[in-house]
């Protein structure tokens, strides 16, 4: 591990760290005026992880709408109910066991949502395809080249890391082509914009880096080369088709943007639309009722 490495790793626990004592001073502070200070200090611990990971973009985002915005309007609320204890309210609190129940069954949801729902791993798919008596195992990942990347996924970077596993093949091979191209997925050679790199054939994974990749919508296969054509006289041996082998279907395997502005904006306004509008329905409910704490009775 080299020392650019070990910085990364020491700064990234650092704010790991920080944000998750911020957090626990958020839930157990008796001043409610503190947890929001100490809220601010998760948020910002956030953006900066966001740095990081070169999420330049959801970072300032997070500084300029968490931090300048919903925070400021959490404080506001917290500076209306700062006298809360002095409101007489006509509505007792829930008893105990209810809260627990509730708090219990709520905790139960999130558990099933992230074990049954989401999905966390770092692996790509397994695409398997097969050509000339051939199983062949294709797998895509990020820029890096251990983060996964799912088929149809996006690509943040102008790079991606293609891998392809044939441990048992039909006939002898040489070389493996990876070639990725824009267009028709069933007419690889008439694309206008393409490009390809050659590996050694290894019966283990084999791996090969597409750099200065346009933006747009891409699909990759492989072609199988098999040995130079032989001398004259000499009995010629087996040689696999040259025909390239990709993913079945329409569908493109990955895309490539430049940034992630975009694919943030196409993501709160397609999946994850419902989760944002919710948050900010709370958000606003919050303030209506800080307000209406806060409000003086008028006596006739």
């Amino acid at each position: 591990m080299g020392t650019s490495e070990l910085v990364l790793n020491g700064v990234f626990y650092v704010l790991a760290i920080a944000a998750i004592a911020g957090a626990v001073a958020v839930a157990t502070s008796k001043n409610i005026v503190r947890s929001a200070f100490a809220l601010l200090a998760v948020l910002f611990s956030a953006a900066a992880l966001y740095a990081v990971m070169k999420a330049d973009f959801i970072a300032a985002a997070q500084v300029l709408i968490y931090v300048g915005g919903i925070l400021v309007l959490i404080i506001f609320a917290v500076m209306l109910t700062h006298r809360i204890t002095d409101v007489k309210l006509s509505n007792d609190s829930t008893p105990g066991p209810a809260a627990f129940c509730a708090c219990l069954c709520l905790l139960f949801s999130l558990v099933v949502v992230i074990l049954f729902t989401a999905k966390w791993q770092r692996d790509p798919e397994n695409i398997v395809v097969r050509a000339e008596g051939n199983e062949i195992k294709l797998r895509q990942y990020q820029s890096d080249g251990s983060t996964g990347l799912a088929r149809g996924g996006i690509g943040v970077e102008d790079a991606v890391v293609l891998e392809a596993l044939l441990d048992r093949p039909v006939g002898k091979l040489e070389l493996v082509e990876f070639y990725a191209w824009m267009g028709d997925r069933t007419k690889p050679n008439d694309a206008k914009v393409k490009t390809s790199v050659k590996v050694p054939f290894d019966p283990g994974p084999m791996r090969a880096r597409l750099e200065d990749l346009k933006e747009g919508d891409w699909h990759w296969g492989i072609r199988l080369i098999g040995p130079a054509a032989p001398e004259k006289g000499a009995e010629p041996e087996k040689e696999p088709k040259p025909s390239y082998v990709g993913a079945p279907g329409d569908k493109s395997d990955f895309s490539v943007f430049r940034g992630i502005t975009e694919p943030v904006a196409k993501a709160l306004a397609g999946d994850y639309l419902f989760a944002f509008e919710a948050v900010s329905v709370l958000l606003l409910a919050a303030l209506v009722g800080a307000a209406f704490l806060a409000r003086k009775e008028v006596r006739e």
